[in-house]
């Protein structure tokens, strides 16, 4: 197989447990851009948090943010086919995170906001104050989120976390039944609310149309459940090896970590590599 593009997952995948890109796979990237395929962040996070690896890369494609609500154009700064949630049913959502007491970090427009810090957060301000002023991403503390809501032309998704897994799973049960969205877990202790029939798998074969890629000629990778849909549509979906069983079980192959080069090491065999025979 001759492969057009390759699509990467950030956090658990192409970044390693220190937030960063591993030289060895950003020169394996490089190359691969290079050969002249497309190379695609497709992410759970706001564009403002992929932006500083999007730079880092040099990369021309859009950013594929929160878990397939939207594509962000990095050159006229838009936002590409947004599938946001209605006003309504962010306040209902926020009304059952009143109700099950976990914390919500909440996605509107350009920044990310928050109500109170805990340790997830907290880690996510520590590095966003290690990247460079004019990279930085936009993380917000509000009051409320009811007013942001009000004031917001989109508002995303919400990020839920809570110590208390049983808790978190009881929130997402209800949001699935009483207000029929997506619930999707990025992280052992995390759980993304959007709209209705978003996904990874579904925004980036919808790019992949419009620039006449067949998903068959492209390599994924990822490592969490909100991936599955991207490493089922695509030719050779790669799972890193810290995965979840179901995670695995749905790839086409299985690597190394993320704080190996193993995305390297998979670039290189099927597509670098190939290049050179």
């Amino acid at each position: 197989m001759k492969y057009k593009a390759v699509a990467l997952d950030l956090d658990g995948t192409l970044l390693g447990s220190d937030l960063k890109i591993r030289p060895e796979v950003a020169a394996a990237i490089r190359a691969t851009r290079a050969a002249g395929l497309h190379v695609i962040m497709v992410t759970g996070r706001h564009h403002t948090a992929a932006l500083p690896y999007h730079r880092e890369l040099g990369l021309d494609t859009p950013l594929m943010c929160c878990n397939g609500t939207y594509a962000w154009d990095v050159l006229s700064q838009t936002a590409q086919s947004p599938r946001p949630l209605t006003k309504s049913q962010a306040h209902q959502t926020l009304a059952l995170v009143r109700k099950h007491d976990v914390h919500a970090l909440m996605y509107a427009d350009a920044a990310m906001t928050y109500e109170t810090i805990e340790p997830h957060l907290r880690r996510l301000l520590h590095w966003a104050d290690s990247v460079s002023s004019d990279s930085r991403p936009l993380i917000e503390q509000v009051l409320r989120f009811d007013h942001r809501i009000e004031d917001a032309t989109y508002v995303w998704k919400f990020a839920l976390t809570s110590p208390d897994l049983d808790r978190l799973r009881h929130f997402g049960n209800s949001v699935e039944q009483e207000l029929g969205l997506s619930c999707e877990w990025s992280a052992r202790d995390r759980v993304d609310v959007a709209q209705r029939g978003n996904s990874k798998g579904r925004l980036l074969t919808e790019w992949l149309q419009q620039q006449g890629i067949s998903p068959q000629e492209v390599i994924a990778f990822g490592d969490s459940p909100n991936d599955l849909s991207m490493l089922q549509a695509v030719g050779l979906g790669v799972a890193m090896s810290h995965s979840k069983d179901i995670v695995q079980a749905a790839a086409a192959l299985v690597t190394g970590s993320n704080d190996s080069p193993s995305i390297a090491t998979v670039l290189q065999q099927h597509v670098l590599g190939a290049l050179s025979v």
